[in-house]
């Protein structure tokens, strides 16, 4: 017998079994995925610590705000490759950091079919409110167009059966030169009984008004000025509806500076080729953040003194994920959390995924309905609506 050792393959070709290499493109596709995980998670924890660090302090983290849903939708496609290459570990981490993110998801997106369809018509019980930025009533070619917005204006109460005007209506960066503009005004005495206006100077021409279909018995404003300068604006009226009195806050906070061109470059990608205006951006954005901050810090004060129920709505130039919607919604509830339905985008350029205009109220009302009109594209904003009826507390 010999004592040879023959060693017998399980291989049918009867070759040598041996371990899998990983291959070198593997090797990189893992550092390089790993590298892009790390950076887009860190970059969403930023962007779940904006609501809660002042830009007074690190006003650069604003941006991480403004992009928070997309980071979010990147992180979660980075965890489903991680899923589908059967890295569990990774994988796991990755969900965590995914978590607290569904805590914000109905700021953005509400599921459809957890909401009414159609909100119910009760004009008796309930009254509307239509918070809208008509950009001076320019067309997105920059011409006037009064006509159109009179012709939308006419049926903005959308949880009404028959086309008539809402009962609150907030506008911000009016235009009183625009040719035309006249027939607002015509238009509020033919749909109200009587009419109620109030306006407040933003800049120039250029005013917030407020048009209600019930008595304005006081009224007052709030300036976000800087050295005398005027950067933000917010008005209120006190209203009397069926004896009760209702404060509404009808505000436009300084605007984040993003021209329609950077918009442009930033939905085609092509800024990122350009730091200095990247630089710019990123510096514009902290700064005018901070405009903002001040400005709601005096608008808290007015808010938190106020004896009466309030509404408080407009263009408020941030998003869910910023500090100034954080102070803002202090002891105020989010209509669109409550009764929207869908993506919140309020408005249309860069990508159409920025919710920036909101109608918040406090205690004491009972949210009956919500509606972004995204089929109104005259603004760069698009019309915000809500109806609400009064509970006793």
């Amino acid at each position: 017998m010999s004592n040879k050792r023959e060693n017998y393959s399980s291989s049918p070709l009867g070759g040598t079994k041996r371990k899998p290499q990983r291959t070198y493109i593997g090797a990189i596709f893992f550092i390089v995925h790993l590298a892009l995980t790390i950076s887009l998670s860190v970059a969403l924890v930023i962007s779940y610590l904006t609501p809660y660090i002042s830009p007074k302090s690190f006003g650069s983290l604003t941006i991480m705000g403004i992009f928070a849903p997309i980071l979010f939708i990147m992180v979660l496609v980075c965890l489903l490759v991680w899923v589908i290459a059967r890295r569990w570990r990774i994988a796991g981490v990755v969900a965590l950091i995914l978590v607290p993110g569904l805590f914000h998801l109905s700021q953005f997106y509400n599921v459809a079919f957890t909401r009414e369809a159609e909100p119910v018509n009760q004009p008796k019980q309930g009254f509307t409110v239509v918070s809208y930025n008509v950009r001076g009533f320019r067309n997105d070619e920059g011409a006037r167009s009064v006509e159109d917005y009179v012709d939308y204006i006419a049926k903005s109460n959308p949880f009404s059966k028959e086309e008539r005007a809402a009962d609150i209506i907030c506008f911000q960066e009016l235009a009183l030169d625009a040719d035309g503009v006249d027939r607002l005004d015509s238009l509020m005495r033919t749909e109200y009984r009587n009419l109620y206006v109030s306006d407040v100077n933003e800049s120039e021409n250029v005013v917030l008004r407020t048009y209600s279909r019930y008595k304005i018995i006081d009224k007052g404003s709030i300036s976000g000025s800087v050295d005398g300068i005027s950067r933000g604006t917010s008005q209120w009226v006190d209203v009397v509806r069926d004896d009760d009195t209702i404060r509404v806050f009808n505000n436009h906070f300084y605007t984040m500076s993003i021209s329609s061109s950077e918009s442009d470059d930033i939905e085609r990608g092509a800024i990122l080729n350009d730091r200095d205006r990247v630089v710019s951006i990123i510096e514009r954005v902290a700064d005018n953040s901070t405009v903002r901050t001040n400005h709601v810090d005096s608008l808290r004060r007015v808010i938190d003194e106020t004896p009466y129920r309030h509404i408080v709505v407009g263009d408020f130039n941030d998003t869910p994920m910023s500090y100034v919607y954080n102070l803002m919604t202090e002891n105020l509830h989010d209509t669109f959390s409550q009764k929207g339905s869908g993506f919140g985008y309020t408005y249309r350029p860069m990508w159409g995924w920025l919710r920036i205009d909101y109608i918040l109220y406090s205690d004491g009302f009972e949210p009956m309905g919500y509606l972004a009109n995204r089929e109104v594209m005259l603004s760069d904003h698009i019309p915000v609506a809500a109806q609400f009826r009064v509970v006793e507390e």
